[in-house]
């Protein structure tokens, strides 16, 4: 059944601070973070993949996952910008690269400015609390549908809604670590009962400084039948992106010759990977559960990587990456989920972008990609000059979600160490970009 498309768009502004102590003061230093992080964001494109998933109304199943999106996004000049992988063709409207379901924009910077930099929230101090092994400090924000400037649009209706929600930065650095909040004051029009969004920062290598950016978000709409959307996103290989100016002058050419036609260049990387090719990474450096997430990380190519009889990787290439998952689970005998995203490859003559699904990891220290247990079974029959063997084996695991770019994988244990040489096996797949070869 076709279903109406449907559009989150975040616009806004959000009451002045109030001065409450005793968080006004890193109040007011994380505000400095984050106007610093918006006004020295850097034109930057990230691959964004978008799981969808969906649950008509009056089902009584699970929410089940619908399809995968993914898109190039461009941050340009404050606006976010799409494209389909491959190609340079840039849109504001995601929703222009789909038939149907729910899409959403305004994560890069919007939702950055509402909250923080409009002074039109009302926001309060709720202490420090624990979270994912760290102490991070808790605010809470409000803002009414007459102020906020949040406007949901859905097949062809519209409204404006207040806001409310909290953000957790970390009380030493006054970075911004994650935001959630929800719509109220909804109109009946636009037919939802409920929206809510959360997004997860980090600092992102993007080329010579860090930069914030958001590194995963979750849209979530329940209609008013029941229906219900979520979108799970992650953006993964963000990069710089550059423009360059080009001024012709000809005498068939008066007209243009007045101003400079600028066009998009590439990114600072100069090539991409062929897809299907085996590629294995061993650390340079190495890592421990201390290490923070987001830590830029270095490899080393193991072995010549060949493409039709001639070496397009020497062995020894530097690889860079970063950690994109460290957390430590205490059921299942106790545990690590690891996750690395491997960018960028050094060879001697260019940069080439790295993008592949990692297929095994090196067993002696404990890593594995699958936590489980495998059930084996067997038996057979003989008779009337007949016989027949069987056998089954099913593998119970932990399941963990799979972001394209990244590798996910397990380290049993209370400790989580990995040494230099740790070795990792990955298979290329198409670039979702313009491709340079």
């Amino acid at each position: 059944m076709r279903r109406a498309p449907a559009l989150f768009l975040l616009a806004a502004v959000c009451l002045p601070g109030q001065d409450l102590a005793p968080g006004v003061l890193a109040l007011s230093r994380i505000r400095a973070r984050v106007r610093q992080a918006v006004d020295r964001l850097p034109d930057c494109t990230c691959v964004e993949t978008v799981d969808r998933y969906w649950k008509p109304a009056a089902s009584e199943k699970e929410i089940a996952p619908v399809d995968r999106v993914v898109l190039q996004v461009l941050f340009s000049g404050g606006k976010e910008l799409f494209a389909a992988p491959g190609d340079t063709r840039w849109d504001a409207d995601p929703m222009a690269f789909l038939a149907s379901g729910l899409m959403g924009n305004g994560l890069f910077a919007v939702d950055l400015k509402v909250v923080f930099l409009n002074n039109q929230c009302i926001i309060s101090y709720q202490g420090e609390e624990p979270h994912a092994g760290r102490r991070q400090a808790r605010y809470d924000f409000y803002s009414s549908s007459m102020m906020s400037g949040y406007t949901v649009h859905n097949a062809g209706a519209s409204g404006a809604v207040a806001i409310r929600g909290s953000f957790w930065a970390d009380p030493q650095t006054f970075d911004l670590l994650r935001m959630e909040f929800h719509a109220e004051e909804i109109p009946p029009a636009v037919s939802y009962s409920a929206i809510s969004t959360s997004i997860e920062y980090d600092r992102v290598r993007i080329g010579e400084g860090d930069v914030l950016l958001p590194q995963a978000a979750d849209l979530r709409i329940t209609g008013l039948s029941g229906e219900q959307k979520w979108n799970h996103i992650e953006f993964t290989h963000c990069q710089a992106f550059h423009t360059e100016s080009t001024m012709r002058f000809g005498a068939g050419d008066v007209a243009s010759a007045s101003a400079a036609a600028v066009a998009p260049a590439p990114p600072v990387e100069e090539g991409t990977l062929p897809p299907g090719l085996r590629v294995a990474i061993a650390l340079s450096a190495p890592l421990e559960d201390r290490t923070p997430v987001g830590s830029l990380i270095e490899g080393k190519v193991v072995g010549s990587v060949m493409q039709k009889g001639k070496v397009l990787i020497p062995g020894g290439t530097p690889v860079q990456g970063r950690i994109r998952r460290l957390e430590r689970y205490s059921d299942a005998g106790g545990y690590f989920t690891v996750g690395l995203e491997f960018m960028r490859i050094e060879t001697p003559s260019r940069t080439l972008r790295f993008y592949a699904d990692l297929q095994d990891v090196d067993r002696s220290e404990g890593a594995d990609t699958f936590l489980g247990t495998v059930h084996a079974e067997a038996g057979g029959f003989s008779g009337f000059h007949q016989q027949a063997e069987w056998s089954r084996t099913e593998r119970v695991g932990i399941a963990t979600h799979e972001v394209p770019g990244v590798g996910t994988f397990f380290v049993r244990g209370s400790r989580f160490s990995l040494p230099p040489g740790f070795k990792t096996i990955w298979k290329t797949q198409p670039y979702p970009g313009p491709a340079h070869p």
